[in-house]
């Protein structure tokens, strides 16, 4: 009889020590190795701000077009015009669709402060979709842009000039793999 009320003051006491455990804040499913590796994934891969997981090199042209035209301070109402207006005509897009997509680079440049510190993160998922004739293109579109109410400053110069370089580094390496 005493090895039964040994063993259910055990159990009593085991319980007893979990229920703590769980009001303290540990979870038992911290421990599992394949959930800490499903969730370990899951971070990897949504972890990241949406800016970096550009595939398309529509909506990443879109996202540059527009810090081009955000690096004067805030986007005039021509500006955003005009660059609503590039998205219908070089993407081929209809009017609502080119409103979406500016509407959602603005949203995916809200929290960006200085886009060319981060412009290799920006671009690394879709460089390689870029075909040599959209390289030019969207250079030819920050340009345009840039230089839509002024002369383009200093920041702006920068983000040209580093996209041009980034895409420079790229193509150079897909050559010398042929």
């Amino acid at each position: 009889m005493h090895i039964v009320i040994g063993a259910l003051s055990a159990m009593a006491g085991l319980i007893w020590a979990f229920v703590a455990l769980q009001r303290s804040g540990f979870n038992p499913d911290s421990i599992n190795p394949f959930l800490w590796y499903r969730r370990a994934q899951w971070r990897r891969k949504y972890g990241v701000r949406p800016i970096y997981n550009l595939d398309d090199p529509m909506d990443v042209a879109a996202v540059l077009i527009l810090g081009v035209a955000k690096c004067e301070g805030e986007i005039s109402r021509e500006q955003k015009q005009a660059i609503q207006g590039l998205f219908e005509t070089e993407f081929g897009l209809d009017n609502n669709a080119a409103a979406d997509l500016l509407l959602a680079s603005a949203h995916l440049l809200r929290d960006e402060i200085y886009l060319v510190d981060n412009l290799e993160k920006v671009l690394a998922r879709s460089a390689a979709a870029f075909a040599a004739r959209q390289v030019e293109s969207l250079s030819a579109m920050m340009m345009q842009i840039g230089t839509l109410e002024s002369a383009l400053n200093d920041e702006q110069r920068k983000l040209i000039s580093a996209t041009e370089q980034y895409f420079q580094k790229t193509a150079t390496q897909k050559d010398g793999w042929r």
